[in-house]
């Protein structure tokens, strides 16, 4: 365990990853995911400084949204493309059922066209830390991680 001092020392040198104490669950880890938090301390700010501006670490607990591994981007673009693709579905469903029985279909290829193209922008820092509280839920952190590595290359 890293003490109060080395917290704090830590956190202005922003060299290591504060530890944690408890490690959340699925649905914690998921809603943290969902809503742009950090699925590892629940920060509001996280990782995203704007929209599309990322952070390679979380501006309060200093882990970092890799975990080592050097593709992670293709997780969370995979989980962009599953949230677009969800997002064109349900528009589908809810424009077929409210039309129903003459569903007209130009402005639903319209509708469906303009979340295409705009959902993997609307989607783009959730799925990061979406995928983010997948991998932290599919990869448990080892005890070195849970207790913050001081080499600042976790």
């Amino acid at each position: 365990m890293v003490d109060s001092g080395d917290a704090a020392r830590a956190e202005e040198s922003g060299t290591i990853a504060l530890p944690i104490d408890d490690f959340p669950g699925f649905l914690r880890l998921m809603a943290r995911g969902l809503t742009r938090r950090c699925p590892w301390c629940g920060d509001r700010k996280a990782y995203f400084t704007g929209w599309f501006a990322r952070v390679d670490r979380c501006r309060r607990c200093r882990h970092p949204y890799r975990r080592g591994d050097e593709a992670f981007e293709l997780g969370a673009t995979t989980a962009n493309i599953i949230l677009t693709f969800l997002s064109i579905l349900i528009a589908i469903l809810v424009a077929v059922i409210l039309t129903l029985p003459d569903i007209p279909t130009v402005p639903v290829v319209v509708i469906v066209g303009a979340i295409a193209v705009a959902g993997p922008a609307v989607w783009y820092p959730i799925s990061f830390t979406l995928w983010q509280a997948v991998d932290l839920f599919m990869r448990r952190p080892d005890a070195e991680e849970m207790a913050g590595r001081r080499d600042g290359t976790l």
